[in-house]
This record gives C-alpha cells, sequence and structure tokens, in this order.
C-alpha cells in the first residue's frame, strides 16, 4: 500500500524529488556553462553595437572614408551577430535555429550591397599632397584624403609633404612569400572551428578566438621583424625618394611619419603612432617601420576583436615636412584655449591658435580635433585632423543603446538638408559635405538600412518574432532577449534540483517581491532555505544598485494638480498593461540574474517599468552599464516629459541617451570600475525616486524643485565612497 501512494503522490506531483550531490553538481556545471555563453553574446552584442554606432557617426560627423571602412564594419556587424547566435544555440537551441535562416537573408543582402573586395585599381605609388582630397580615401586613407581637402580645397595651413598610398602597400605586401607568411601565423591565431556547412557561413566570415597577451605579443615580434627584413621593391623605393628629393630642394631635411589604416574607423589619430623629426633620406625605412606598425600587439588586438580581416586593412602613409624645432600639440576646436595653456602657449599665439580652429570647424561644419606643429616663424598648421568625439565618450569604442532599444536613426544620416544638424544646415562646408551624395555615403546608407535600423516592436509584443527580422539589429535583439529568457526559464525550472540557484531577497528584515536567479558565483555562502540574505550577495555590480535604492528614503507621490490625478486615473481604467500597486513592494514578477560581475535586474515600479543591465568585471573593455525605463500612468504628454526629465539627469552623469516617446534607453561604457559601480548607484536612486512624477509634469515649479532636490541628494549621495 505505502508503494501504491507513493507512486500516486508521483503521479499528481506531490512527491518532490529530492536533489542529489550529484544533481547538484551536474546543474551547477550546466548554470556555469550557460553564464559563459550568455556573458560571450553579451559581449558581442556590445562590439556590434558600437561598430553600428560609429557607421551611424560617419553619415554627419565630417569625417572622409572610403569603402574599406563600410567593408570592415559590415564584416564586423556579422562577424559579431554570427558569435550571437552561436552562443544563443548554446542557451537556447530552438531560438538559434529560427534566428539563422533571416540572419543569413540578411547577410546576403549586405553582401550584395558591398560587392566582392577588389584590390585598389592602383595608379601612382607616391601622390604630392598637393594632388590629395577626399575622392582619394580608398587609396590614401581616410584621414590624409581629410587632411587633403584642409589643405587644397579649405586652404588652411598644412606641411608639404606627400602620401605613400595602398597601392604602395599592394605592392610591398604582395611580394613572393611575404603576405602567404603573415596570414599564416596571423591564422594560428584564429578559432580552430570553422562555421559548418549548416550555418552556411563556411569560408565566408572568421570566428575569432579570444587569444593571451602573451601569444599575441610573440605573434606581433614575428610579423614584424619579417616586416623589418623585407625589402622595397624597387619601384616604391625610387618613388619615395624622388618624393623626398622635391622635398629637399625646397630645403626640407625632416619628415613626420604618419601612418593611417584603411578600413579600421579609427579617430583622427589613426591606430598607430606617428613618428617625428625623421631624417629625409631615412624615409624608406620609416615606411618600412610604419607598415610593421600595423602589427603591434594593439593593432592586431583590435582587429581580432572586432572582425575585421586583415587584408580589407592596407597601410597609407603621410610624410610631411616639418623643422626638428617645431612644437606640437592637439586642441579641440570648441576648447582651444586648453590646448594653448597646455603646450605654454602665449596669449598672441593662444588667439592665432583658436583662430585655426575656428576655420578649421567653419570648414568641416562640424567641431573638430586636430594635431597642430607651430614652426620657429609662429605660424601654426595642420598636422592631422578628424571629428571631435561627442562630450558624452572620449572613446572611439562608444556604443549605441543597448539591442533592444526603439528604433532611432542616426540624425541626418540619409536624409536631405533638412535632417542635417541646425548649426551644420545651409552653413558653408556643411558636416559631412565631402561625402553626402557621393556613391560610398548612399552606400553606407544603404547598408545602415540592413544593419542598424530597428524595425521590430517590444519584447512582449507577439510581433516580436524571428520571422520578422529586416536587420541584423533586429537579429541582435532577438538573440539578447531570448538569451535573457534562457537564463531565467533555466534558473526557474531547476529550483526543484538546485534550491540555492533562485532565492527570493531578503533586506531591512522582510521578504522582498525579488527572485534572484544565481548565475554562478554570486551568492555567500550558499543559503540553506528559499531566501537570500542582503549580505550573502557578492555581487558589487548588484550591491551598488542596492545602495541607490536605500541610499534615501523615498518621500511618497509628489502632490498632483487634478488635472494630473485625472489622467492618472483615466489611463489606470483603460490600460489593461496597468495596475495600480499599493504600497512600496517592489511590485510583482520582479527578477534579478546575477553573477559576481553581472546583473539584470527587471522590475516594475508602480506604473512604470525598468531594466537595469550591468557587466562590472575584470575584463575593463566588456564592461558597461545600460538603463531603460518607460511607461507611466498619465497621458502621453507627461510620460515623455517624464523621459526628458530623466534624460536630462542622466546626462548630468554622462549617460548616453535614446529616446522615443515615453521610452528611454541610456548606456555607459568603459569607465573605471568604481565610476560604473557610481552609475549604478544613480541608476539606483532613480528608480525609486522617479515614481509618479509624470503626475506634476504640467508644472514647472514642481519640476525644478524635484530636479534640484534629485541632483542634491544623488550628489550627496556619491561623495560617500561605496565599500565593496
Amino acid at each position: 500500500m505505502a508503494g501504491l501512494l507513493q507512486a500516486i503522490r508521483a503521479l499528481f506531483g506531490r512527491e518532490i524529488k529530492r536533489p542529489t550531490a550529484g544533481d547538484a553538481e551536474r546543474i551547477g556545471a550546466e548554470f556555469r556553462r550557460r553564464h559563459t555563453n550568455f556573458r560571450l553574446l553579451l559581449t558581442a552584442g556590445k562590439r556590434l553595437l558600437s561598430t553600428l554606432a560609429d557607421m551611424e557617426r560617419a553619415t554627419t560627423d565630417g569625417r572622409v572614408f572610403g569603402m574599406t571602412f563600410l567593408r570592415a564594419g559590415a564584416t564586423s556587424v556579422i562577424v559579431n551577430a554570427f558569435r550571437m547566435i552561436k552562443h544563443l544555440d548554446a542557451l537556447a537551441p530552438q531560438s538559434a535555429t529560427r534566428l539563422r535562416p533571416k540572419f543569413l537573408e540578411i547577410s546576403a543582402q549586405v553582401e550584395e550591397v558591398l560587392g566582392r573586395r577588389k584590390p585598389p585599381v592602383c595608379g601612382e605609388l607616391v601622390a604630392d599632397l598637393r594632388g590629395v582630397d577626399a575622392s582619394q580615401a580608398d587609396l590614401m586613407g581616410a584621414r590624409l584624403a581629410e587632411l587633403g581637402e584642409v589643405k587644397n580645397h579649405l586652404g588652411l595651413p598644412v606641411p608639404e609633404g606627400f602620401v605613400v598610398g595602398a597601392c604602395a602597400y599592394e605592392l610591398f605586401a604582395s611580394q613572393p612569400g611575404l603576405r602567404e607568411e603573415m596570414a599564416r601565423r596571423i591564422q594560428s591565431l584564429y578559432d580552430a572551428g570553422a562555421p559548418t556547412d549548416d550555418d552556411g557561413l563556411s569560408g565566408r566570415i572568421p570566428t575569432i578566438c579570444g587569444t593571451d597577451d602573451a601569444a599575441l605579443t610573440a605573434m606581433s615580434r614575428e610579423i614584424q621583424a619579417l616586416i623589418l627584413a623585407e625589402p622595397l621593391p624597387e619601384p616604391l623605393r625610387n618613388a619615395i625618394e624622388a618624393a623626398c628629393g622635391k622635398l629637399t630642394a625646397r630645403g626640407e631635411t625632416h619628415l613626420c611619419v604618419l601612418p593611417n589604416s584603411l578600413g579600421e574607423g579609427q579617430g583622427f589619430t589613426g591606430s598607430y603612432p606617428a613618428e617625428f623629426s625623421v631624417p629625409c633620406a631615412d624615409a624608406a625605412n620609416a615606411y618600412r617601420r610604419a607598415v610593421a606598425g600595423k602589427y603591434s600587439p594593439e593593432a592586431m588586438a583590435r582587429r581580432l576583436s572586432r572582425g575585421i580581416p586583415d587584408i580589407d586593412v592596407s597601410l597609407c602613409v603621410g610624410m610631411l615636412a616639418a623643422p626638428e624645432t617645431a612644437t606640437r600639440g592637439t586642441c579641440n576646436s570648441t576648447a582651444p584655449e586648453a590646448s594653448a595653456q597646455a603646450a605654454g602657449l602665449d596669449p598672441e599665439e593662444g588667439a592665432r591658435l583658436a583662430a585655426l580652429a575656428r576655420d578649421l570647424t567653419r570648414g568641416l561644419g562640424a567641431p573638430a580635433r586636430f594635431e597642430w606643429l607651430q614652426w620657429p616663424d609662429g605660424v601654426f598648421r595642420v598636422l592631422r585632423c578628424g571629428p571631435e568625439p561627442a562630450p558624452e565618450t572620449a572613446s572611439e569604442a562608444e556604443t549605441d543603446a543597448r539591442a533592444d532599444a526603439p528604433a532611432a536613426a542616426a540624425p541626418g544620416a540619409c536624409g536631405g538638408e533638412g535632417d542635417l544638424p541646425a548649426e551644420a544646415a545651409g552653413a558653408p562646408g556643411t558636416a559631412g559635405s565631402f561625402m553626402k551624395g557621393s556613391p560610398v555615403h548612399t552606400r553606407l546608407c544603404e547598408l545602415l538600412e540592413l544593419l542598424s535600423a530597428n524595425t521590430l516592436p517590444a519584447p512582449e509584443d507577439a510581433d516580436f518574432r524571428a520571422v520578422n527580422c529586416k536587420t541584423v539589429r533586429d537579429v541582435a535583439r532577438i538573440a539578447h532577449q531570448r538569451a535573457v529568457d534562457a537564463m531565467f526559464d533555466f534558473g526557474r525550472s531547476q529550483q526543484d534540483f538546485a534550491e540555492h540557484q533562485a532565492k527570493q531577497l531578503w533586506a531591512g528584515g522582510a521578504a522582498m517581491q525579488w527572485w534572484i536567479i544565481n548565475l554562478e558565483d554570486a551568492f555567500r555562502p550558499q543559503p540553506e532555505g528559499k531566501f537570500i540574505r542582503l549580505e550573502d550577495i557578492d555581487s558589487p555590480p548588484f550591491q551598488a544598485v542596492w545602495a541607490g535604492i536605500s541610499a534615501v528614503p523615498w518621500a511618497g507621490p509628489p502632490p498632483v494638480d487634478a488635472r494630473g490625478f485625472l489622467s492618472i486615473m483615466y489611463e489606470s481604467s483603460t490600460n489593461p498593461e496597468i495596475s495600480i500597486t499599493g504600497d512600496f513592494d517592489f511590485g510583482a514578477w520582479n527578477h534579478i540574474l546575477l553573477s559576481r560581475a553581472f546583473v539584470s535586474l527587471s522590475s516594475r515600479f508602480g506604473y512604470h517599468f525598468v531594466t537595469i543591465e550591468a557587466l562590472v568585471g575584470e575584463r575593463a573593455r566588456e564592461n558597461y552599464v545600460s538603463f531603460q525605463f518607460r511607461g507611466g500612468a498619465a497621458e502621453i504628454t507627461r510620460r515623455e516629459r517624464r523621459i526628458a526629465f530623466v534624460s536630462g539627469i542622466l546626462a548630468e552623469f554622462g549617460f548616453s541617451i535614446e529616446v522615443k516617446n515615453d521610452a528611454l534607453i541610456a548606456r555607459v561604457e568603459e569607465l573605471p570600475t568604481h565610476e560604473l559601480r557610481d552609475r549604478l548607484r544613480v541608476l539606483g536612486y532613480l528608480i525609486i525616486h522617479t515614481r509618479q512624477l509624470d503626475m506634476i509634469m504640467r508644472i514647472p515649479e514642481q519640476v525644478r524643485l524635484h530636479r534640484e532636490k534629485i541632483l542634491r541628494e544623488v550628489r550627496e549621495m556619491l561623495a560617500t565612497p561605496l565599500e565593496v
């Protein structure tokens, strides 16, 4: 009878299967495997968005670019989307299977726009800078072509000199055995497992493994030694010597050597260091050193991590005449005084440098960053220049908003003059004027339609499905969301076997309506019961969020005007997504995915929804903080004003912002660890203290007072160091 009762209980789910030690070990290993793939998927998504952001900026920031830039950017985006699907396959195979056909379809469309790679149509090996302009970006390098525009079309002071272009690099690299030997060595840094035929990608997209610093440094030394031992082809040596002879005849004896690669989308200083005060007699050897610099550990790591094919990166080298005694400095055209002060210039010299900065900005149609040389006679000359980085990021790795951000096109990216920024529209030399309307600019716009446009609805919409993906960014959004869902569902499904993996938060002497999924190593020690105490969570990014949540008690909803109250009551009664909550209990169905370095918090606070996601670990290049905020109970105008209110506060703390209607995406990355944790404190504070503020958004005085109060309290909070 006992056996029969036990069987019946098991049949109806009343018999609880007790976990064995082997069960717990097996499930723990599975969590670690999934967490690794989840982290790698996030990293690939971050790199994908970083590349898209740079391609979007190129449509308006005045830079010069060519097809090599487009090809390298598109390849990087496709590679990282492939990686996301590959890692999703380890988390949710069915989701990956549904995504793959759309990804291949979109990839084929991208390839059609790009066309097959062709070596440059070569003419002269060395070009006098007086004859270089934007049309030669694919032959002379974008930065050097831009310098030619500044010299020859804008008429601004630039040193005399010449460019050893992409055709010269092709000639040098194509010497018997050199390119093949370099490729053979580089191949050892690539993942041995190529995509399978089932993926349809074999032979087209490399999958690159993470390489340790020692291996990369050793490989760099080997390849650089090959290059430095290789003689220059006689036609190239003769062309360089002839160009140097012309400069020497004018009395010039020394050069600035400026390497500039094709296809890496680098900032104005490029990815490679310049060489100064090089004797003209050493120009041929300086060129060889510049080519060897393409294979520095830093440059190789950049290409490996961003999926940039080495064969698409030709090196162009500018050689500009300058006296040994020239003074050198760097200047942002929006703040020339700082450059003048740093260089120790007197007021009159500072005024002349500021005038040059204004002329450069006016000519390029956008704020510029440039490197200058001052001749002994006091004349300033532009050595290198490019778009000034946006205020919220001084890094070329700035990313766009997170993958599931609302759709937003780059301002003025591919539209008419009316789409240009106000300060550029109608002005001479408007932003992008060197490229706008050109075939390569048109091709970039076509690519962005396939790569960057966001056509999917919100994740909770029924049409948020793989079959509806039209762009690579859509694919990335689906992959990201399905990975988050898979991690949460797996943790929830395994609670009977590994109770320590999913726990309810206990804080301040009470159970919180948050359930925490331990991805790997977030609990210390492992709790026995169903709760996890706040002090036992070993996740610094989560503790930073909680520090912000608990820093200042919430004073309750603000006083409202009658119209605001009626608006909220109407929305609450007609919008099925809104339910009125009572006291502060963090709502329901709130969950957090945690590891020691990662937090993904999704929650409902009153009438609005928030998501905080952050990776703050040992690999600084991968770290970021992302925030989503949407919803509300008032009419749309008040909700939009609250989004503007929150955006303004986040901008004070260096977040990049993307807004559409009543939805906000904010992001910050590549800051020191302590600064990222401070940003998480800011977010923790805001999700509590912006509740129900949409009710006062039509009362300017109330808005002003709340803004002042929030900024004061946040700054007071940040003045106290966070305990780690």
